[in-house]
């Protein structure tokens, strides 16, 4: 390597050093999906989070609940345990546990000693997500839970699914703030030719960063072939990295061609949730929500179908990627940056400062 080609290599290290990446520490102290409301059932069922294995479940009462799936007398998972009422009992040797992670019961003993207890994690419903907080409980204020009332607003139909990630969440929330990659990666689903090429503006709001597109006429992207749209449109699309946990998009689509009466704007709203699972995999849901064609299952089903299929090549991508990093642990150092990259930039400064906070 020469001598400029070591200096080049040099100031991108440092300056990428200053960037949250697959090593920055996970965060705790921040609201994550745990699951659709449907995953609690009276079913006990595992699930790790930010490198935590847990067991979630529902009181007789409806309440969800998540414990740390260990119990401490000898780490045996309480997943292969049962319930007996709102006691959750483990199937080794038999001790008992209560929603607060309290010890109801030793069977070997009378007594119980003070502090024989598995850990308890904040849980709260809002639609059709439970939300859980992993950080410090004294923290876990439910007034911070990012709104998602779309999804429970009769004027929105969504549907939803989920995707596991062989990538750390950084990189998720990286892929969705720059989105001229829809050209290319996805040119059958949510692409059009010059939606790479589209001037685009980034505000940055205290720890929140949005990317903004006008495409003044365009083709109708193939995800959006249920409108009822035959023509040219223009396509108007925000993105909001709200937290390490949530991600906003929305995309307003108006008919050049519609006729006066004729109803011209249609838009969707899309919402990603990434979770820790491990620092190199993540738990990703989203929900795709409309204000047209409500209440049809034919559009649904074409709706979650062509976004699983556009969700499924980030998918690809960001795994690749970080088969990549794994093969080669120093490429991430002396990755360049391109302008379409200055929304994600800006978020990773913020992961890693957030990051930094948390460390103290």
């Amino acid at each position: 390597m020469g001598a400029n080609e070591q200096a080049v290599a040099t100031a991108l290290t440092r300056a990428n050093s200053r960037l949250a990446d697959g090593c920055t520490p996970l965060l705790k102290n921040h609201w994550y999906v745990a699951g659709l409301a449907a995953d609690f059932t009276r079913e006990l069922r595992e699930r790790t989070f930010l490198g935590q294995s847990l067991v979630l479940y529902r009181t007789l009462a409806g309440q969800p609940v998540a414990l740390l799936n260990r119990c401490p007398h000898r780490s045996f998972p309480l997943v292969h345990g049962s319930l007996e009422g709102d006691l959750l009992r483990c199937g080794y040797h038999g001790l008992t546990f209560r929603q607060d992670g309290s010890c109801g019961e030793i069977p070997a003993q009378a007594t119980v000693p003070p502090g024989v207890c598995t850990r308890s994690f904040p849980v709260a419903e809002r639609g059709p997500f439970v939300w859980i907080w992993m950080g410090d409980p004294a923290q876990a204020d439910e007034t911070a839970i990012p709104d998602t009332s779309w999804l429970v607003d009769p004027a929105w139909n969504h549907v939803s699914s989920y995707l596991e990630l062989d990538a750390n969440y950084v990189y998720l929330h990286e892929n969705l703030l720059d989105l001229s990659h829809f050209t290319y990666l996805h040119p059958t689903t949510l692409g059009t030719p010059e939606y790479a090429r589209t001037p685009f503006d980034v505000e940055v709001d205290g720890s929140r960063v949005r990317i903004k597109r006008f495409v003044k006429e365009c083709d109708l992207p193939p995800i959006y072939a249920k409108t009822g749209i035959k023509g040219k449109i223009s396509r108007r699309t925000e993105s909001e990295f709200v937290s390490p946990a949530i991600h906003h998009a929305s995309a307003l689509m108006t008919d050049l061609q519609a006729s006066t009466g004729q109803r011209s704007d249609f838009t969707i709203l899309i919402t990603h949730f990434a979770t820790p699972q491990t620092q190199d995999t993540t738990h990703y849901w989203f929900a795709f929500a409309r204000d047209f064609a409500l209440n049809d299952p034919q559009v649904d089903e074409y709706m979650r179908s062509s976004a699983l299929t556009a969700f499924n090549e980030d998918r690809h991508a960001l795994q690749e990627i970080s088969r990549i990093y794994r093969s080669e642990p120093k490429a991430p150092e002396t990755e360049i940056h391109i302008k379409s990259d200055k929304a994600g930039v800006a978020m990773r400064r913020i992961i890693l400062n957030l990051a930094a906070d948390e460390q103290g």
